[in-house]
């Protein structure tokens, strides 16, 4: 059977509203009303592309198909995490490496009998979806767990890992059953000024994890950002837009490349600092998320792989530990 625009909407995951462009749509983990806000030119640091990419964002069906197949677009070719990625029954089963093909189609073959279909869409582009047919019955699935919003960079994003559904925010998800919107952009930093209430999503939780972009001190000079003054009036508009919503703030991790200790330390002593102003947040420390491990890290500053594994598995252990 081959979906409607409907029916193919009411698949997705880690989604607030959906753009059309023909018989394609795309899947948007911004709402509108941010999609607005980040229009104005004046805003662009290239945060405005970033945020149309698809990271965070899965189709989620039980069915009895034998194969799975769509039409894509897609705005970019990345040499990581720019793949779809097949899970059945919880299990990664195929990968679709997206490379130089900027349009195609994606075809997955699926075993035999009812089973649990994710389907993960890339985070380094964004990702435009048409003709999705499967030859059996299916099932939607609903969200059961509770809805967190994460507010982040790169990392967040999707950056680094070799396939999409190693993001931590992918691994996290699967580990806890949270429902996560991943508001992710690369090069991001702390910017009080964009914070406004999500419309569609109504967050039970909120994770902050910033601080990596934008932490040398010449920055204050030569960018115009001071990294103390935005940080701490950041968590003062969050608290004032969810006041009583419990947070997570995750400081900043390792990194191996363009590295000033002192400074990365300050980093997360003054986000500390910030918090502490706020009943309700909860603090982790990066550093103790993610070992100072080479292998850890793809560029010196994205988890690999293997590093976003690590990192997923022990924020969510924090996060049992902790009854968050």
């Amino acid at each position: 059977m081959k979906f409607s625009k409907k029916s193919l909407k009411k698949l997705f995951k880690g989604v607030v509203c959906f753009e059309e462009d023909g018989a394609y749509i795309t899947p948007r983990r911004y709402s509108k009303a941010q999609i607005d806000y980040m229009a104005d030119e004046k805003y662009d640091w290239g945060w405005r592309m970033y945020a149309g990419f698809t990271g965070g964002i899965r189709m989620e069906f039980k069915t009895d198909a034998e194969r799975l197949s769509f039409d894509y677009r897609t705005s970019h070719s990345h040499e990581r995490g720019n793949t779809v990625d097949l899970y059945v029954n919880g299990v990664l089963t195929d990968v679709y490496y997206i490379e130089n093909r900027l349009k195609g189609r994606v075809e997955f073959d699926l075993p035999k009998g009812e089973k649990l279909v994710t389907v993960y869409l890339p985070g380094e582009s964004k990702l435009e979806i048409k003709n999705l047919t499967v030859d059996g019955r299916y099932k939607s699935v609903k969200d059961k767990g509770q809805r967190v919003l994460v507010i982040g960079d790169s990392i967040t994003q999707g950056a680094g890992p070799d396939i999409a559904s190693a993001s931590y925010i992918n691994g996290l998800q699967r580990r806890t059953g949270y429902q996560f919107l991943d508001q992710g952009i690369g090069g991001y930093r702390f910017e009080p000024k964009d914070l406004m209430r999500v419309d569609g999503f109504e967050p039970d939780k909120i994770m902050v994890f910033l601080g990596t972009n934008y932490y040398e001190a010449e920055c204050l000079e030569t960018c115009g950002f001071d990294y103390e003054k935005s940080t701490f009036e950041f968590f003062e508009r969050l608290r004032e837009i969810y006041p009583t919503t419990p947070v997570l703030c995750v400081t900043p991790l390792w990194r191996t490349r363009d590295l000033n200790m002192d400074r990365l330390r300050w980093c997360a002593d003054t986000i500390k600092r910030a918090c502490e102003n706020h009943q309700g947040i909860l603090v982790v420390d990066g550093f103790d998320m993610m070992p100072n491990v080479v292998a850890c890290l793809a560029d010196g500053i994205h988890p690999s792989t293997y590093g976003s594994e690590l990192l997923a598995q022990n924020l969510a252990k924090f996060m049992k530990d902790n009854r968050f």
